[in-house]
């Protein structure tokens, strides 16, 4: 088991986003794959959802208990991602407050395939992308993802890390190559 414990953490957790889960040990990305990967997802992307944190979590006056919600299907109408919460408001505007959150991640069978669990999360629902301000973690395969701040993206399958990082994995057969 490697351990990785960073501060800020996109590069290795963009390549494991991008390469499958069961193939990864084998396959090379090249330095303008990264770059693509770096370019399509943002800062901007959670930053939006960072600004708008503490004014959505100041207007959770009524939440509800125990919530579980949907968040993403696959095209066969199987859920592809279920959000747990001990607590959560849903606002007009289609972003949810939640606390206490797990999403469930599933496989195209139904099978549990990981999970991200939170203190905190606001998820926008028109954009299935959503903003964990304290700690979390990622949990898909074998691989653990640990850190302070996550900004995830369902559609994307993307996660990334804004401090106090740690990776989990079994991926990296002792070529640990660009990484280090």
């Amino acid at each position: 088991m490697i351990v990785f414990d960073l501060r800020v953490l996109t590069l290795a957790v963009l390549l494991l986003a991008a390469v499958p889960w069961q193939s990864c040990a084998s396959r090379e990305l090249s330095e303008a794959a990264v770059e693509e990967l770096f370019a399509k997802h943002k800062e901007s992307d959670w930053r939006l959802l960072a600004e708008r944190w503490s004014d959505i979590k100041a207007k959770m006056d009524a939440p509800v208990e125990r919530l579980s919600l949907p968040l993403e299907y696959f095209p066969s109408g199987l859920v592809k991602a279920r959000l747990y919460a001990e607590q959560a408001q849903i606002f007009p505007d289609g972003m949810v407050f939640a606390t206490g959150v797990r999403v469930q991640l599933y496989d195209e069978s139904g099978k549990r395939d990981g999970y991200l669990k939170a203190e905190d999360c606001l998820y926008d629902r028109q954009a299935s992308h959503g903003y964990c301000k304290g700690k979390a973690e990622v949990l898909k395969g074998s691989d653990l993802i640990k850190g302070v701040g996550i900004y995830f993206s369902i559609p994307n399958e993307f996660i990334r890390i804004l401090s106090n990082c740690e990776i989990r994995t079994n991926r990296f057969q002792g070529n640990l190559g660009r990484l280090l």
